[in-house]
């Protein structure tokens, strides 16, 4: 014998079996705090996974659009892309391209995802871009240039890393106007040109792998005249021989600095020389620390750090 169920009695009783789980019971504070307890910048999946408990946790990710600003651009296809950024509706996003794509890009390979990257430009908080200039004759850092040339009113944070060797930083050429919102620079083997001061800057960060690096960085720094911390980094590229600063033509006024890293490594006990050259060059008035970390090859001696006291406390 067969029974004849009542599939309209059946949804209502299921529909009340859901209503009284515990999860579906949960108040929305309470999953707003499991979802950001789960979800992380590195499992993205987990918002699809959180997504599919019940339709109320549902509704709660999708309210919560800030958990949508992180994609996975070298991989996600660009229709996942496309609807993942709608769901971040007025959240900057952060993109973070490798270098592999970004060489994609600038060859024309990807015409489709270069188009929606494009389009989200106003949407740009945060770019963490891998380069590397050497593999195709300087043709990523310029492919970057245009792109930065469209309008970013959101745009916080610019992260470019240079992959491979490069005799001294590569150029990279700025527009202000188009960067209204711009307060950090991470910069590897790049160094920023800009034929206005980048006013709206605060935080700096750059490498200086040569000689020829100083100066062209001393008038960087001297553009951002709101600057408030400053990490310069020393490199060793060139064997034993030490960085030798040319001396500068003028001070650098930084009256916003306040604090200052400067890292390196010292093969010749003269880093302690490098950062007392590069007081002397600036003028520091607001500065309230000064975090400086020297990588020794060997255990130094303590004459390296009585070189590095005095020349500090000279300045």
């Amino acid at each position: 014998m067969y029974t004849i169920v009542n599939k309209k009695k059946l949804r209502q009783q299921m529909g009340t079996k859901a209503l009284s789980s515990p999860i579906a019971m949960l108040p929305p504070e309470l999953m707003r705090g499991v979802i950001r307890f789960v979800v992380s910048s590195y499992e993205r999946h987990a918002i699809l996974q959180l997504s599919q408990v019940s339709r109320s946790f549902r509704q709660t990710v999708l309210d919560m659009s800030w958990l949508f600003t992180i994609a996975n651009w070298d991989r996600w296809s660009t229709s996942l892309l496309d609807l993942w950024c709608q769901r971040a509706r007025a959240q900057p996003l952060t993109v973070s391209l490798s270098e592999g794509i970004i060489h994609c890009l600038t060859d024309g390979k990807a015409p489709e995802l270069k188009a929606l990257w494009e389009s989200y430009s106003r949407h740009w908080g945060t770019l963490i871009l891998q380069i590397c200039p050497g593999a195709d004759g300087g043709g990523m850092i310029r492919f970057v240039e245009r792109l930065l040339q469209c309008a970013c009113p959101l745009l916080r944070t610019i992260t470019i890393i240079c992959e491979g060797y490069a005799s001294s930083a590569i150029p990279l050429h700025l527009h202000p106007d188009c960067l209204p919102s711009l307060q950090a620079l991470y910069l590897d083997g790049i160094l920023p040109i800009s034929s206005t001061s980048l006013t709206s800057v605060t935080e700096f960060t750059f490498s200086c792998q040569s000689e020829k690096d100083w100066l062209p960085l001393l008038d960087a720094v001297k553009g951002c005249c709101r600057i408030q911390r400053l990490m310069i980094g020393l490199s060793d590229y060139y064997g034993y021989n030490p960085i030798v600063f040319p001396v500068a033509t003028s001070k650098a006024v930084l009256s916003s600095l306040t604090h200052l890293e400067i890292e390196g490594m010292d093969v010749r006990l003269t880093a302690a020389a490098a950062i007392s050259q590069f007081l002397g060059h600036c003028d520091i008035p607001k500065l309230k620390s000064l975090n400086v970390r020297i990588r020794y090859p060997w255990s130094p001696g303590p004459e390296a750090f009585e070189i590095l006291c005095q020349s500090l406390v000279r300045r």
